[in-house]
């Protein structure tokens, strides 16, 4: 790449007298092609900046591990050559005048392929090399000490680049760092969302177990309250039955007290008429006398004498023969109207008693 850029610098510095004469108009005219050594120069200064990289990472990690299979020194030597070349180029063909030189690198560090870091290395290169030159052109296209220029501009393209390199590196640690905050940050923040998510999750499952458990007890209760109900329905409806069969009992019993009253009253009728038949005085049958509900007095004795029968007579009805049979079964209601039918009582005759002897 060097032997390309003093061969593109000897094509431009052939009319040197005329540069010589002329100096900036001839020089920098169309025939001198400053493009194309811009061109080759970038070229160059990728090379160079590539073996300073390998230099300065080579020289800081010398003290590793595999280190030593690379030769840093080959870095500064290959380095050395190619700028011994292109500033030898540089100085010849401005005929050892340093203005002259400055002028045509000027142009050919303004071209466009020359930018950013290229320019600023095509500028730095100009101003080292016209530093370097002396007032005497002979001087510097006879003896121009090529070496030292280049060991001093190895040294400041070195530095710039472990400089660059330290910044680079710096803003990769600096970067990796913040990467690795972050993915902390970001892992925290995850275990954070993790922990929010069970802790709703279990928010959201006590939740339901406890709609679930309220709807049980609601349907339990429900349920307790619909027996409750029916047991109420059921006991009212048992109450009510034993009510009416209390009733009924109650009623078949004041039945059975009247019946038994009808069956005493008939029954005493019937022996007051056998009493009276037997005596066969006739007595006016009184009405039967109501007999208490709860009286069950046994029927009175009536002697078969006419003084009884005659007491007696106003007492109890003599009923008709013909009814004596179904007079057990009579109501007084009946026992009534038939002592109203009865004939009338004739009058009943005394008889003396004989005087015991």
């Amino acid at each position: 790449m060097a032997a390309k850029l003093a061969l593109a610098l000897t094509l431009v510095v052939l009319p040197l007298s005329a540069a010589i004469v002329l100096r900036g108009q001839t020089f920098l005219g169309s025939g001198m092609q400053p493009e194309v050594v811009a061109r080759t120069l970038s070229s160059v200064q990728d090379e160079w900046k590539a073996q300073a990289d390998v230099f300065a990472e080579c020289n800081g990690t010398s003290g590793l591990p595999g280190a030593s299979i690379v030769n840093c020194a080959d870095a500064p030597s290959s380095f050395g050559k190619s700028c011994d070349t292109v500033v030898n180029a540089i100085v010849q063909g401005s005929g050892g005048d340093k203005d002259v030189a400055k002028e045509y690198m000027e142009d050919v560090c303004s071209q466009k392929t020359m930018s950013g870091w290229h320019q600023n290395q095509c500028h730095s290169l100009a101003f080292v090399v016209r530093g370097s030159m002396s007032a005497d052109k002979y001087s510097n296209r006879a003896s121009f000490d090529t070496a030292k220029l280049c060991t001093s501009f190895w040294s400041t393209l070195l530095d710039g680049e472990k400089h660059r390199i330290g910044e680079v590196k710096a803003e990769r640690e600096a970067a990796e760092k913040k990467a690795a905050e972050e993915a902390a940050e970001q892992e925290k923040q995850d275990e954070a969302a993790r922990k929010e998510e069970e802790e709703r999750k279990k928010v959201e499952e006590a939740e339901r177990v406890k709609q679930e458990a309220a709807a049980k007890a609601a349907e339990a209760k429900a349920e307790a309250e619909a027996k409750a109900a029916e047991a109420k329905e059921r006991l009212a409806q048992k109450k009510a039955e034993a009510k009416a069969v209390q009733e009924a009992a109650k009623k078949k019993m004041e039945e059975a007290e009247e019946a038994e009253r009808e069956q005493v009253a008939a029954k005493e009728a019937a022996e007051v008429k056998a009493k009276a038949a037997e005596t066969k005085a006739p007595v006016t049958p009184p009405k039967p006398a109501a007999v208490p509900v709860e009286a069950k007095a046994a029927p009175a004795k009536v002697e078969a004498t006419p003084t009884k029968v005659v007491e007696a007579k106003a007492k109890v009805a003599v009923l008709p023969a013909k009814a004596e049979a179904a007079a057990v079964k009579a109501t007084p209601a009946k026992v009534a109207a038939e002592v109203k039918a009865a004939p009338a009582a004739q009058p009943v005759k005394t008889v003396a008693a004989k005087p015991k002897h």
